[in-house]
């Protein structure tokens, strides 16, 4: 299973999508009603959109700045004028922005673009420009004019086949046409042999993709059963929102050991009493809780967590191919839980064959370490067992082997030829 790695926090950056209804907050205060543009116009047509800017009595005051940047090579930048591009706001205040949008009578076929930058000044004498910023995004269809609607697909990134986690395809796609549009795609993956495995769908994009720009389609596969090593080829397919395709590609993964998918995430209601099991579907992992673990009722959840995503291993140790996390538990259990996972062959190799160095180990976000537990290791069944009172991020880990102590055994060596000339002088003195 592949659930874990807590992902370092990227800074969140400073724009917020405009799809959202109106008013839009961002953080950590500034407000914007009508945060998009999206109509249709006409050539030589003036129109006009108004948008109220604000921040929350709790914020400090404001420096703001408006400006109009484009958005590629159909640009709508020169045709909007904003009455209100620089101003104050105390805390609670709003103002008014209307932008003044004057079509050419020219402007041609298909769409025109541009962004509303509407954005916090850095204060006097600070280094750090922007601390908070909305973009509204301004999409013009140009009526009764030619729309062409077509796209290629630029690039195709596959992720490592790596036993216990999903393969991730991301589709680059560009818009090559004069017009924005919604795509959305399908990944079919087939066998070395050609027999189709499995189609992944990707579900429309939440974005309509601008003329000349890319959008990235992100598919996750998560194959039904275990792949055996070889080479998997991968088509991808990108439409349009009504199913006409754009462009399609071809790639493919190599699975070079044999490879085990995650289970899918799954999820139990406990209840203090009863007992519970909380088991993935292909029964790899299964969680036991006895009566009375909890205090209250509580759902908890596995799910698969990325490899690449957890913390650095206690040193000496090193992550296996197994991985997971279990959410819903804020607290400690009232009885100890019983965790089963049954490790992989690809865990296996990690340990150099021998199950015996293999761990259960879990993450205690409390103290911001692993903790490696004392495991019960059943060969013939191949599982790993342990007991515990907390759930977290949870991983198989590889132990290191086991030193060896040349000089106790030198020692031992040593006693038993005193021990052995010892016996063999009585021997002789006895006359035996």
């Amino acid at each position: 299973m592949n659930f874990c790695r807590y992902m370092v926090l990227m800074v969140v950056a400073m724009t917020v999508l405009a799809l959202l209804p109106s008013p839009t907050l961002a953080d950590p205060g500034l407000r914007v009603t009508n945060p998009k543009l999206e109509t249709d116009v006409s050539p030589g047509e003036v129109i006009s959109h108004t948008m109220s800017v604000g921040i929350r009595e709790t914020d400090a005051p404001m420096d703001i700045a408006v400006e109009v940047r484009d958005s590629g090579e159909y640009s709508a930048a020169d045709f909007i004028a904003i009455d209100n591009p620089s101003f104050h706001l105390e805390p609670g205040d709003s103002q008014d922005v209307t932008a003044t949008i004057t079509v050419p009578s020219d402007v041609g076929d298909g769409g025109r673009y541009a962004i509303i930058g509407i954005k916090q000044k850095p204060p006097p004498g600070e280094g750090i420009g922007i601390m908070v910023a909305v973009d509204v995004p301004v999409r013009l269809t140009i009526k009764d004019s030619r729309l062409i609607h077509t796209g290629k697909i630029t690039e195709v990134t596959i992720g490592k086949a790596v036993s216990g986690q999903p393969v991730n395809i991301l589709i680059t796609f560009q818009n090559t046409g004069n017009h924005h549009f919604k795509a959305k795609g399908e990944v079919t993956i087939s066998d070395a042999q050609g027999k189709g495995l499995d189609t992944v769908y990707i579900s429309v994009s939440p974005a309509p993709v601008i003329p000349g720009l890319s959008a990235e389609l992100k598919a996750t596969y998560i194959p039904r059963g275990e792949l055996a090593p070889g080479v998997y080829s991968v088509k991808s397919r990108v439409m349009l929102e009504d199913g006409i395709l754009l462009d399609e590609a071809e790639g493919s993964f190599e699975v070079k050991e044999p490879y085990v998918p995650p289970p899918p995430p799954v999820s139990v209601t406990l209840t203090p009493s009863s007992s519970s099991i909380l088991q993935t579907e292909d029964g790899r992992i299964s969680i036991s809780f006895p009566k009375g673990a909890v205090i209250s009722q509580v759902e908890i959840s596995l799910r698969s967590y990325p490899l690449e995503q957890l913390p650095a291993p206690p040193a000496g140790f090193a992550v296996a191919t197994t991985c997971f996390r279990v959410d819903g538990l804020t607290g400690l259990l009232a009885k100890e839980a019983t965790v089963t996972v049954k490790y992989t062959a690809a865990d296996l190799d990690k340990a150099e064959g021998d199950a015996s160095r293999l761990r259960l180990a879990r993450w205690d976000e409390a103290q911001n370490q692993w903790s490696v537990l004392k495991t019960k290791v059943d060969k013939e069944a191949m599982t790993l067992t342990t007991n515990t009172n907390q759930l977290s991020m949870w991983a198989v880990m590889v132990a290191p082997p086991t030193a060896v102590n040349w000089w106790l055994l030198v020692i031992i060596g040593v006693v038993i030829i005193i021990l052995l000339v010892y016996f063999l002088a009585i021997r002789r003195r006895r006359g035996y």
